[in-house]
């Protein structure tokens, strides 16, 4: 694959598809994120053409979803393992997104599971950080990843470049992801296309294959 033209072949049988953190606390107005004022809507956006993706991709391919868990006391959240930290992550303590159990930490009803699919549960950004996600990836001959979710900057950009180090090529579904911020957004686009891989559209995706 070169990015030099944004021209790029894929193989499906040696793809996966990871759909990260498409969460009812991160997406829902309902959830977490949304009650605390964020406006979800800009990360809801990437639902539909998740959808679209994953039924234009070739049959047999892997899909893979991830969600970010805490346990409902905080107990493992971030907020208590750190002392230094940006103030726009601070929260009270006891203030927990995502609680292991909870209607928050469910995938989004329009992106379900099929029953073919995976699910990887994190306890940090990383997905590769102490789970299965890459014995799966080894066991299945995957060589390429395809990435899709939210949030584009911290989950999405941190699980890809834990994939680049780990030699799997990477493939970023701009249509696909979305961040709190269009300058997060474009960092992260900038940073995939200058170092760590290609990004494409849908419609560049489905065409690569």
């Amino acid at each position: 694959m070169s990015s030099s033209d944004n021209r790029f072949t894929l193989d499906a049988r040696t793809s996966a598809f990871l759909v990260i953190d498409m969460q009812n606390d991160f997406l829902d107005p309902g959830g977490y994120f949304g009650q605390r004022g964020l406006d979800v809507g800009r990360l809801a956006r990437a639902v539909n053409p998740i959808a679209t993706l994953r039924e234009a991709l070739p049959g047999g391919m892997r899909t893979v979803f991830t969600v970010q868990v805490y346990e409902p006391d905080g107990s493992d959240d971030l907020q208590r393992v750190h002392r230094l930290k940006p103030a726009r992550l601070t929260r009270s303590v006891g203030d927990v997104p995502a609680a292991r159990g909870s209607w928050g930490a469910q995938i989004v009803p329009a992106l379900a599971p099929r029953p073919q699919d995976v699910l990887v549960t994190k306890r940090r950004f990383d997905a590769f950080h102490q789970t299965d996600l890459e014995l799966l990836l080894r066991c299945w001959g995957v060589k390429t990843i395809v990435f899709a979710g939210v949030v584009a900057d911290v989950c999405v950009e941190t699980t890809l470049r834990a994939a680049y180090v780990r030699d799997f090529d990477v493939v970023l579904a701009r249509d696909c992801v979305e961040a709190w911020r269009d300058d997060d957004m474009g960092h992260t686009l900038a940073a995939v296309e200058s170092h760590f891989g290609v990004c494409g559209t849908n419609a560049q995706i489905i065409g690569a294959f």
